[in-house]
């Protein structure tokens, strides 16, 4: 009897594993882009989360795009592919998936170390023209970081030294302990130890304030960077495009239900995200007019910037 029982189980455990999708999330474990999936991930159920990194999420992106077109392969990623083409990393970007669900946006600012010296992004690219080095802690070509650095580089004229790490939590943490002078931070993961006093948001990149943030606008200290704002990282969920019909139509269905629920919708609110909830062809439109302010930009930036590789410990 425990023999037949045991064979039950394990039928039932691995014909479960094997109807399981994969969703491929491509930034590291407790990154921004990971912290909004794994709670449409455990509201849908059925799905198995894989952490796949590298070269600023193509490494993901390829893997799912290589993937048989069945469906049961998701792809979890950041704004990263629309610059792929560009930078060198492949011939894919999103116009190779269908979106399931654009989420949401967000706002990125400045940090350093609690106890900093610096209290404003100007005074950050003032040591750096005057000859001193000042490191910022980074992902990889194509991240959010590097992005903002590339953008604020053309208009301030400087180039830091950029440290790499696995993810932007790692980037963050780099700065919380002193291993890097600042970083770019999203609001959501940086927003409970800057309210803790344990780092420091010097500048927000928004021309518009923000509510319960008595932090000072980019815009304040550099008015022409107003003309590539709003700007700030946005996450989703894609499948290939030439998977079923009838597949994509069932994923829009479970992702729009996960993402309409109470608990998620609080989440979001409480990151100070702006929400998006898009798919199809509204969400091709909002990721296309990204691409183009971002490649306009990047187009006339200086992108020869030095680096560091940093070694886990």
């Amino acid at each position: 009897m425990k023999k037949i029982l045991l064979a039950v189980f394990l039928t039932a455990l691995f014909a479960g594993s094997a109807c399981a999708a994969e969703g491929v999330i491509a930034w590291a474990a407790g990154g921004g882009t990971d912290t909004l999936m794994r709670p449409l991930i455990n509201h849908i159920g059925n799905i198995t989360p894989m952490i796949k990194t590298g070269l600023a999420g193509a490494i993901a992106s390829s893997y799912v795009y290589e993937k048989t077109s069945d469906g049961e392969t998701l792809l979890m990623n950041a704004e990263n592919p629309t610059l792929y083409k560009f930078l060198g990393y492949g011939n894919i970007d999103y116009d190779d998936f269908e979106c399931v669900l654009l989420i949401a946006t967000e706002v990125v600012g400045v940090i350093v170390p609690s106890n900093s010296k610096y209290n404003s992004f100007k005074e950050i690219v003032e040591d750096v023209k005057a000859g001193r080095e000042v490191v910022e802690a980074t992902t990889n070509v194509g991240g959010m970081p590097w992005t903002l650095t590339a953008m604020l580089g053309k208009i301030t004229g400087v180039n830091f030294v950029q440290q790499w790490y696995a993810g932007d939590k790692d980037a963050m943490e780099a700065v919380m302990n002193g291993k890097a002078d600042f970083t770019f931070c999203k609001l959501q993961m940086g927003r409970e130890l800057f309210e803790q006093g344990r780092l420091k948001y010097i500048s927000l990149i928004s021309k518009e304030k923000l509510e319960g943030w008595d932090v000072q606008l980019i815009t304040d200290e550099y008015p022409e960077f107003a003309e590539y704002l709003p700007w700030g990282p946005f996450y989703g969920v894609f499948v290939k495009k030439d998977a079923p019909a009838e597949k994509i139509a069932e994923w829009k269905k479970l992702f729009a239900e996960a993402y309409a629920t109470e608990a998620y919708q609080k989440l979001l609110s409480d990151s100070r995200m702006t929400k998006l909830g898009l798919n199809g062809a509204a969400a091709l439109d909002y990721i296309h007019g990204w691409q183009s302010r971002t490649l306009s930009v990047l187009s006339k930036a200086d992108l020869n910037m030095k680096f560091r590789f940093h070694s886990p410990e």
